[in-house]
């Protein structure tokens, strides 16, 4: 379910592109950021896993962020990165375009901004921009399975 609440302290965030945009999750949810290695198919996967792949040891789910929030497909290059995210019990490492800076933003600059449909989505100002704010437990685990971010 999306972040419905505004915050009332400030909230420190990883704040990244994916698809083109540029979007933020809370940095107590990130476990640590990675260069993509070699990814193992996963027959079966929901749509935008795109394999799994190592970390210290855990097989854990990739999955492709943009194509999760509707932007379309990421190449699986060097350049890009996997940021290791958990929701509940459940991790998993998003591919996101870049990673841009770890920030402090303070309460004041949060914003619910009402979608079509009467949906809420809560958003960011940061350097005159808007940045989408993710919330972790729509794209991994039980969120994901409810198609918590599907238009």
């Amino acid at each position: 379910m999306a972040y419905q609440v505004l915050p009332e302290q400030p909230v420190q965030c990883v704040i990244f592109a994916a698809g083109g945009c540029r979007h933020a999750l809370p940095i107590d949810a990130v476990r640590e950021i990675l260069v993509p290695g070699p990814l193992t198919p996963a027959p079966g996967a929901p749509p935008g896993v795109l394999g799994l792949t190592q970390v210290r040891g855990h097989a854990l789910p990739v999955v492709d962020l943009a194509a999760r929030l509707g932007f379309g497909a990421t190449a699986l290059t060097p350049d890009r990165r996997l940021v290791v995210v958990s929701a509940g019990n459940e991790t998993a490492a998003l591919l996101v375009d870049s990673v841009d800076e770890v920030a402090i933003i303070p309460a004041g600059d949060f914003e619910l901004v009402r979608l079509p449909g009467g949906r809420e989505h809560l958003v960011l100002k940061r350097h005159g921009d808007l940045v989408g704010w993710v919330e972790p437990g729509d794209v991994v685990g039980a969120g994901y399975e409810r198609g918590a971010l599907a238009a």
